[in-house]
């Protein structure tokens, strides 16, 4: 099966160059970046309005990045940069080489926006002194002893010894919720436990995984479904779900 023709040859005998992304001069014919200035490919349409009514002829307008000289295309073509609407040269025409104003910004992360909020709550900044950071999570860890529920309805063995016990804390709602599972459950298994027990509903073609926040460090890592959850966490750590 022949492969589509992608993209287009440089209309200038001296290049022929196979370009992607080839633009369309005024004269109708297309060009790679490097030629595509009427002066580099000795355009006719420029010969045809030089030869007409020169006042009435579009003036040329250039590039509307900051400092560039440079013809914008709508020079040679009717085109624009399609977020901005404004006029750039090849060097600029991308939003990304333009610093386009009007780009959409990415949205943040559902691990990042936790580690926000939660970093706004006093009782949730942990001290910067090592001393004094390991008695917090001690402190911390006690409560949520207290706290957990249990991640599994149908483990019945309530009476399981707290060493055998991992203990995480789940952002949810803006609050924090605390369960416990033994250590040996798959991190996969917890995932779906958790998002049982929180009733939280997804499409069906969504990708979820557990990330661990680090509110000390300010960072949060990705978790494997397929190892067990007390092999990346601590006992007492702050988990959120995230959407892949």
């Amino acid at each position: 099966m022949d492969l589509p023709q992608i993209g287009a040859h440089c209309s200038l005998p001296s290049c022929n160059a196979l370009d992607f992304l080839p633009i369309v001069c005024q004269c109708k014919a297309s060009f790679c970046s490097l030629h595509i200035s009427p002066d580099l490919h000795a355009c006719r349409a420029v010969r045809t309005n030089n030869n007409t009514n020169t006042a009435s002829a579009r003036p040329r307008q250039r590039c509307a990045f900051e400092a560039c000289q440079k013809p914008s295309l709508p020079a040679y073509d009717e085109i624009g940069c399609a977020i901005c609407h404004k006029s750039f040269c090849t060097d600029h025409r991308h939003p990304e080489t333009h610093r386009c104003p009007s780009q959409p910004i990415p949205p943040k992360s559902k691990s990042s926006v936790v580690i926000q909020k939660s970093s706004r709550l006093p009782s949730a900044k942990p001290p910067t002194d090592p001393t004094k950071l390991l008695q917090w999570r001690k402190m911390e860890l006690m409560k949520m002893r207290h706290r957990a529920v249990c991640g599994d309805p149908k483990d019945k063995t309530a009476s399981l010894p707290p060493d055998q016990r991992l203990h995480v804390k789940i952002h949810h709602q803006d609050t924090d919720k605390v369960f416990w599972f033994r250590k040996n459950v798959i991190t996969g298994r917890a995932l779906d436990l958790l998002v049982n027990q929180l009733g939280l509903t997804f499409p069906e073609s969504s990708h979820l995984k557990l990330c661990n926040i680090s509110l000390d460090k300010g960072e949060s890592i990705s978790l494997q479904n397929d190892q067990p959850l007390a092999s990346q966490v601590e006992d007492g750590s702050m988990l959120a779900i995230c959407p892949v």
